[in-house]
């Protein structure tokens, strides 16, 4: 779930919402025309369809996302064609004064981006609407106009597939605006990196001209045997072409210290989002800022972050995400007290998002399984996800690896 498709879901909240207000007027209308009333049970419908439009408007106005909440609206809708012929009502009128009630559910299938579903729920209601209506009639003896029901069914299909169409036409047309933003991002990030590798051979290039070029100008100027200056000068160049020459090799190892700093320049795209918090684990000494890890592992870390933030930020349907990052200094899990203590990095991204099931990590969330797990295998770290549908996802990245029974 992109940026862009995020408020397009926050926006349909907000537009259902205003649509359960007019079909509450639609509702009390045909109410007040049914002789008698109706059963108490089934007017609870009223202050339940207000409930839920209330929750709706809620969520879209903080911008928050539920599919649960959403998924709700069938239970409303098909309940009240169900349960319609069993009411005081239908003793007076066939067709169920909450006829368009289908229409309020068909948000659903856009939230689970079905589209077959949408076409089944579009064909459904009518239906329900036409069963509930002559069960009615052969139930309680009410008189049924086939004209009227077959305007109203027409009537209530149409805006079904309406409704649904026009926003899987948005939706399309917001996932196309996803694609460019995240492929806008992705193209900055490269041009920031290729921006500061440049700027560091420029700066190697002029250490090696500014110190080559005094070497060799002070030896121009003393000709014969080089003096003592000449020769301290050369070594002097020669030293600090070394010590840039190892800079700017690609493989040295990183500091924990500048590790942070890798990671808080890869998620800096989502800081609107992102809640920096203090871990609360404390078991164990703080490492050291400057413990190092291997150059490919610290890469592989900072890239399993930014992956874990960016999935968040896409598919969790939460306004934030929390982010922190310890270090501890001791001996591996399951070790004996000759073992020498190391440092180990920890950084952990949460968020009480939809969630997913674990079981799909293997088959439908490849890139989960690839850029972050197995990335991390490969540099000597490990990946630890936990999740589960509405109940929010938790990843700690974490080097060195250790045994997956660990602690």
């Amino acid at each position: 779930m992109g940026p862009s498709s995020f408020g397009l879901y926050c926006t349909l909240e907000i537009i259902y919402s205003l649509l359960a207000v007019g079909l509450l007027c639609q509702s009390l209308a045909n109410i007040s025309e049914i002789r008698g009333g109706d059963s108490y049970w089934y007017l609870a419908l009223i202050p339940l369809l207000v409930a839920h439009a209330a929750l709706l408007m809620f969520n879209g106005i903080r911008k928050e996302v539920s599919a649960k909440v959403v998924s709700f609206m069938l239970a409303i809708a098909y309940g009240s064609y169900i349960l319609w012929p069993f009411t005081v009502g239908a003793e007076h009128s066939a067709i169920p004064w909450s006829w368009l009630f289908g229409i309020y559910a068909m948000l659903v299938p856009v939230f689970e981006e079905s589209p077959r579903e949408s076409i089944i729920h579009s064909l459904v209601f009518p239906v329900l609407l036409v069963v509930s209506s002559v069960a009615a009639h052969l139930l309680k003896g009410s008189p049924l106009d086939a004209t009227e029901l077959l305007i109203r069914v027409a009537y209530l299909g149409f805006c079904c597939a309406l409704l649904a169409g026009l926003a899987r036409f948005a939706l399309n047309a917001v996932r196309e605006s996803d694609k460019t933003y995240y492929e806008t991002l992705s193209a900055q990030l490269l041009l920031n990196r290729s921006r500061d590798y440049a700027k560091e051979l420029q700066d190697f290039d002029k250490l090696v001209h500014d110190n080559v070029m005094a070497a060799l100008l002070d030896a121009s100027r003393n000709p014969g045997e080089l003096p003592q200056r000449t020769r301290l000068l050369a070594r002097r160049a020669i030293g600090v072409l070394e010590e840039e020459a190892l800079k700017s090799q690609p493989q040295r190892p990183i500091t924990f210290q500048a590790l942070t700093e890798q990671i808080a320049e890869g998620v800096e795209p989502w800081n609107q989002r992102l809640r920096f918090v203090s871990d609360s684990i404390e078991k164990h000494p703080v490492a050291s800022p400057n413990s190092t890890l291997p150059y490919t592992a610290a890469r592989a870390f900072t890239h399993a972050v930014t992956e874990a933030v960016s999935n968040s930020a896409r598919h969790s349907g939460t306004r934030t995400t929390q982010i922190s990052i310890r270090t501890e200094m001791r001996r591996p899990f399951n070790s004996t007290r000759s073992d020498e203590v190391r440092p180990y990095i920890f950084c952990t991204i949460s968020d009480k998002g939809q969630g997913f099931s674990m079981s799909d990590i293997g088959f439908r969330r490849l890139g989960v399984r690839v850029s972050m797990i197995r990335s991390m295998e490969d540099a000597g770290g490990m990946v630890t996800i936990t999740s589960a549908p509405e109940k929010g996802t938790r990843v700690v990245v974490q080097w060195p690896h250790e045994e997956p029974n660990a602690g």
